[in-house]
């Protein structure tokens, strides 16, 4: 069967990732799509907690020590149709240092799960497995909130995910992977490092190396969803964030989503239950409604003018809910 798998991420925690992740499985199942949603949270697993479920089942930790022999064994049914849950490392502490052939692995076995859509919840910030989680398809989901801190976090994660992109790309070159060290550790230092300077560093080294990187870097869209959006206005910095994007990381994103702040998100946490059964006539329900109904239409297809369109479709829905 053929799948989309939909890593979603977020540069730091508290922005809504997990919560989002729980939520759109549980609606793309009620939209009758056959989902698996995973806890790839590792060191901070609770994703279990936003589908309503104790911490109880044997889960991914459990598969890499060995103690199960197939990921399918560890699916656990929910209270949702359609929908199953792959528990994370609850019961198989220290998976987040977790070796580079069981991450192989891992990442294998997902690919073959038997779904329509595969929903990855990964650890928040920016750490190599969850770059290399993020990277397993050409259009993660990142999740931010619009203000100053949350966006400057995300820009970091994509930029340490161009630096893993480009990386992994290239074969071993000792001199090409000593200057792409050095340029990272300048990263960290300095902030923004634009893309263009880093590949034609390499360049200077290997022109072939660095049209190859360049090439694979250009393949990746991610799409970016904004939540606790207070008023329209708040998206109006995503022109900007394009611009920065664009010059900065060459790298085109979509921006597909907007959720507006809303109280029954501290409800459906205090209960811990489904946004569905805890406020099912939430606007933000609506919201995540909205945001799965346009992943099924459109997630494998690149949106033209996405910031005019997000922010118009939002001022659209505010205005609708403000009458």
């Amino acid at each position: 069967m053929d799948r989309i798998i939909i890593p979603i991420a977020s540069g730091k925690g508290g922005v809504g990732k997990s919560f989002l992740a729980a939520n759109i499985s549980i609606a793309l199942a009620g939209l009758g799509k056959k989902v698996i949603a995973a806890d790839l949270d590792f060191g901070g697993s609770n994703l279990h907690t936003c589908f309503g479920m104790h911490n109880t089942y044997p889960g991914i930790g459990d598969y890499l020590r060995a103690r199960y022999g197939k990921l399918e064994e560890l699916l656990v049914k929910t209270n949702t149709d359609n929908l199953q849950f792959l528990a994370g490392d609850v019961r198989s502490p220290f998976m987040a240092n977790m070796h580079h052939s069981q991450k192989l692995r891992l990442v294998q076995n997902l690919r073959k799960l038997d779904c329509e859509f595969l929903i990855l919840d990964l650890g928040s910030g920016s750490t190599f497995n969850t770059l290399d989680f993020f990277g397993m398809t050409r259009l993660g989901m990142i999740v931010a909130t619009p203000e100053h801190t949350s966006i400057m976090n995300m820009l970091t994660f994509l930029k340490l995910f161009a630096f893993r992109v480009i990386e992994r790309t290239l074969p071993s070159n000792k001199s090409v992977e000593k200057r792409l060290k050095e340029l990272y550790n300048r990263s960290l230092s300095e902030g923004i490092l634009k893309v263009s300077h880093v590949l034609n560093e390499i360049s200077d080294i290997d022109m072939e190396y660095a049209a190859k990187a360049k090439q694979n870097w250009s393949l990746y869209r991610p799409r970016v969803v904004f939540n606790k959006c207070e008023v329209p206005e708040n998206l109006e910095l995503i022109k900007d964030l394009q611009i920065t994007l664009e010059e900065n990381l060459m790298l085109h994103v979509d921006f597909f989503g907007c959720l507006f702040s809303d109280n029954a998100v501290t409800k459906t946490f205090y209960e811990r239950k489904p946004l569905r059964e805890s406020s099912p006539s939430s606007f933000v329900l609506e919201d995540i409604n909205m945001l799965s109904d346009r992943i099924i239409r459109l997630w494998t297809q690149p949106i033209g003018n996405s910031s005019d369109l997000l922010i118009a479709n939002a001022n659209k829905v505010f205005k609708k809910r403000q009458s």
